[in-house]
């Protein structure tokens, strides 16, 4: 173990520190003891300081290794599981006792199958991880992760190296720093037989009416026959038997622009012999270019006579669809630069154009022109469907104009008549008539047939599911009987404390013909009126017509079942009697607006009725009603640009318009703005695919770094989302965003300045299978990374533990240790400056206890002289005595040589005798001394 200082240099300073603290501590003026504490107490801390700041380290070197074996488990290598099972297996018999082995397989993401352990039991690969890519770089960065810093490392991959998504190559420098022995062990050489698309080519712009070629290569790795299914749109165009040998094989199609728009197309392959079947279909796409083209919507003529003859006057290219047969695709949609609706019902429009409708206008910059009538706008259904999402108004009256709290009686025969389609119809119309009141409002429903039962007993309007749930238990069966049912609602309505009653009846049979006129009366005197619905031929339509009349309600006559829907909707906001308003008056302009342009300078005519609505709050009321009602409203809505107009253009309200010589002018205005769009040529859009992310680049002369780019992607599923772009160079802004689809990806990139879009563009990209399934293996970097490391590529197991590792050293700092032993020293360094503590008497303390203790050793030192002075002459008398038992001496005989050290021994201890007995009297002289000194100074 070594200690190792990141920053040597820093320790030059503890010299210089230590004596500033001693020198400038001389002037403390404070008791000595303390002094001497506080500057220890501080020399101390500058030491732990500098060794904080200087990097100190504990260095050792590593012992054990860690060994981690990363098991492609990606599609493109299925059929090598079991020989890299059985690789790793016998590997694991050769290593070291103190090797620690881990497992992890890995395709995209990677996966834990064994945690490092030194005891290690492996079967076989268990986990799954997403097999649609290769991600090596992915893998290692997790082996890594997962190993023991302290070890050293090795990792073992087992893979087929064809690496589709990351770069292994990017870790060369993490993997030289960590001393990480590489090992690569190939496998999945065995080749499926194999055909493949490898690309469809189209030009990314063409012209209407300009013909071009598709472009089909196809790869294989066999010979063998194919069919070639090519789709335009999602329509077929064409099918082509052809031979498809080993190699390239291209082949062309021929395709004509015949309308403009984003147009995809997808070629799907047949091989007679195939084993890897997720490769045979890929996408591609183009942008035709055309001028303006309008789709109009009716559900009769005459509500769209004179808007036709607008466009045609205009010049505008146009298709004409009746309600139910618009496009519902929004690939198809995209080809309109804007749609325009006449008096259409919600109910008559296909869900999937109602799907595709806030798509079209928000993300792809589509125009929506709504033109009103009884049929349209609230009377249609549009609250709380995407029509009301796009539009610039709210269906339901609000603020000022807000409809006072309604109680809504829904009365519906349940006979056996009424059975299939026609109850489930019925269910669902009352479901949704729930939907359309509000909390305050009230609802109550009574099925009936023989008898009248209470589905929903009448209540305020919060638990729609539960209302909805209980409207789903009617079930048909028995006769028909009217009056009962309507008594009973009208005896639960009278005592309603809502200002609107009003009573829904639908039946499709035949019941009691008398007996209604007294009842009719009751429900006039209450203010209740009754609308009635008769469903089918069968129905007595003259009753029920007399019915709504006599209650001044309405009748409905329909023999298309799903119109009960759209007429229940319909009659929930007419109760009000406040959304259809017949009435004459000249519209008020309430703001300047281009669509105005030469339109109103010398006034405009009247109308003679409109349909009410609430302006939404971002949206621009241009021409309203004098009760403030709007009339003409737009709004940008995304990319796109809504208009919606309250009035008709049948010339039911709007006959004055219809002769009008401004009402072209008008129209045209009105179609150019909602037409209009940024497309520039000034922004440029690139778009490529790399491994699952879709790259978006766009380059403009005017990008700078204030720019505020944003790409809006339509998913092939419809599933739209957005993607900030961010400066990337001068001028260029880049984004990416996760291919989770195959298909083609319409993206649509706009140009935002001070919450205005000024510039847009449109492209796509098209991704197709995951290189995965490609027959060609692509560029791996794997290769890179083993020679930039010094790896190798094994053949056998006994590989794998072979080769010297180079030393890992591991240290641990200990800054932080310091750091805290710091924090102690300088509160102990505070206590000690703040706390008045008796230094004086612990100084004399200390003196006395070191007094003491020095006595004490003295004692000590005499006490053994005299234990040693003792041991000398017992020695010498035991000696003197063993020599007279055993010789004669006479007086004058010489002494030997025992004598002479013995009489030198004794002379020894005579000595130290007489000096300790000498110090003895200094000691008690300088005593005595001392004490005529004191008396001395008392006498003073």
């Amino acid at each position: 173990m070594k200690v190792y200082f990141e920053k040597q240099y820093i320790l030059l300073l503890l010299p210089i520190l230590l004596m500033f603290f001693w020198y400038t501590g001389r002037n403390l003026n404070i008791n000595k003891t303390k002094k001497k504490i506080l500057l220890l107490i501080r020399s101390l801390l500058i030491m732990v300081l500098i060794f904080s700041l200087s990097g100190l380290n504990l260095v050792w070197k590593a012992k054990d290794t860690s060994t981690i074996f990363l098991v492609d488990s990606s599609d493109s290598v299925a059929s090598g599981k079991e020989k890299a099972e059985e690789f790793i297996k016998s590997s694991i018999r050769n290593k070291d006792v103190d090797d620690s082995i881990g497992i992890m397989s890995f395709g995209q993401n990677a996966l834990v199958e064994n945690f490092s352990s030194k005891k290690v039991s492996f079967s076989g690969i268990q986990t799954e991880p997403i097999s649609s890519y290769t991600n090596i770089e992915n893998a290692m960065v997790n082996a890594l992760l997962n190993m023991d810093e302290k070890n050293k490392k090795r990792i073992v991959i087992i893979t087929d190296e064809k690496e589709n998504q990351g770069k292994s190559s990017k870790l060369i420098s993490t993997l030289k720093e960590q001393k990480v022995d590489l090992k690569v062990y190939k496998i999945g050489d065995n080749k499926k037989k194999d055909v493949a698309i490898h690309k469809v080519e189209v030009p990314e712009q063409v012209r209407v009416s300009e013909e071009f070629s598709v472009i089909v290569n196809i790869k294989s790795n066999i010979n063998t026959s194919c069919n070639v299914n090519f789709f335009s749109d999602n329509a077929k165009k064409g099918e082509s038997k052809v031979n498809i040998v080993k190699g390239d094989n291209r082949f062309v199609f021929k395709d004509k622009a015949d309308e403009g728009g984003f147009k995809t197309y997808k070629v799907v392959i047949e091989p007679e012999t195939d084993e890897e079947l997720r490769n045979n279909e890929a996408s591609a796409f183009t942008n035709v270019k055309d001028k303006a083209k309008v789709l109009l919507i009716q559900d009769d003529e005459k509500d769209a006579a004179e808007i036709i003859n607008i466009l045609k006057a205009s010049n505008v290219d146009f298709n004409v669809v009746r309600v139910g047969a618009e496009p519902s695709e929004i690939k198809t949609l995209s080809k309109y630069k804007s749609i325009i609706t006449c008096n259409v019902s919600s109910e008559n429009l296909s869900s999937g154009f109602l799907n595709s409708l806030n798509t079209y206008v928000r993300d792809l910059g589509g125009g929506l022109i709504a033109v009103g009538g009884d049929n349209s706008f609230a009377l249609g259904g549009y609250a709380k469907t995407p029509l009301e999402d796009v539009l610039p108004v709210y269906m339901d009256m609000r603020g000022k104009k807000e409809i006072p709290p309604i109680s809504m009686m829904l009365i519906i025969d349940r006979s056996g008549s009424m059975s299939g389609e026609k109850m489930e119809l019925a269910k669902e119309a009352a479901a949704r008539t729930s939907e359309f009141l509000r909390d305050k409002d009230e609802i109550g429903v009574i099925a009936f047939d023989d008898a009248q039962y209470w589905v929903v007993k009448r209540q305020n309007v919060k638990d729609r599911k539960a209302i909805r749930e209980a409207i789903g238990t009617i079930r048909s069966g028995g006769g028909t009987s009217i009056l009962p049912a309507l008594y009973e609602g009208y005896n639960s309505l009278k005592n309603s404390k809502a200002e609107i009653k009003h009573v829904i009846l639908l039946t499709d049979g035949q019941a009691e013909r008398e007996g209604y006129d007294t009842l009719i009366r009751d429900f006039k005197n209450k203010n209740i009126t009754v609308s009635t619905v008769a469903v089918g031929s069968d129905s007595d339509r003259v009753l029920l017509e007399n019915i709504a009349k006599g209650a001044k309600g309405r009748f409905y006559y329909t023999d298309n079942l799903s119109s009960i829907p759209r007429i229940f909707a319909k009659e929930t906001f007419m109760a009000s009697r406040t959304y259809l308003n017949n009435k004459r008056f000249t519209p008020v302009v309430q703001s300047s607006h281009a669509i105005l342009s030469g339109v109103y300078e010398n006034g405009l005519p009247q109308l003679l009725g409109y349909i009410g609505a609430t302006p939404k709050k971002t949206s621009k009321v241009i021409l309203k009603t004098p009760e403030d009602d709007p009339i003409l409203t737009v709004w940008q809505y995304g990319l796109g640009k809504a208009v919606a107009w309250n009035s008709d253009m049948n010339g039911k309200w709007s006959k004055e318009y219809i002769s009008w010589d401004k009402n072209l002018k008008l129209w045209q205005n009105l179609l150019n703005w909602s037409i209009e769009n940024y497309n520039s040529e000034s922004l440029q859009l690139n778009t490529n695919v790399e491994g699952q992310k879709g790259i978006i680049e766009v380059q403009g002369e005017n990008l700078n770094s204030s720019s505020v780019l944003e790409a809006q992607i339509i998913a092939p599923s419809m599933k739209s989302k957005k993607v900030k772009l961010y400066p990337k160079e001068i001028n260029k802004f880049s984004g990416e965003f996760t291919l989770d689809e195959t298909g083609v990806y319409m993206v649509k990139v706009k140009e935002i300045k001070d919450g205005q879009i000024v510039n847009s563009t449109m492209g796509g990209i098209s991704a197709d299978y995951s290189p995965e399934y490609r027959i060609d293996e692509g560029q791996s970097s794997l290769k890179d990374l083993v020679k930039g490391v010094g790896g190798k590529y094994i053949t056998s197991p006994k590989e794998v533990f072979q080769g010297k590792i180079d030393d890992v050293y591991t240290r641990r700092e200990l800054s932080n240790l310091f750091i805290a032993l710091g924090i102690i020293l300088f509160l102990l360094d505070i206590a000690i400056r703040k706390l008045e503590l008796p230094y004086e008497k612990i100084q004399n303390k200390i003196k006395t206890t070191l007094a003491g203790a020095k006595l004490l050793r003295n004692k000590n030192k005499i006490k053994q002289n005299k234990m040693d002075k003792s041991s000398i002459v017992d020695n010498k008398n035991s000696i003197t005595k063993e020599k007279e038992d055993f010789i004669e001496v006479p007086n004058e005989t010489v002494l030997d040589k025992n004598d002479i050290i013995i009489e030198h021994e004794q002379k020894a201890l005579q000595n130290k005798t007489l000096e300790n007995k000498t110090s003895e009297e200094n000691t008690s002289l300088n005593t005595s001394e001392l004490l005529k000194i004191k008396k001395h100074k008392n006498k003073f």
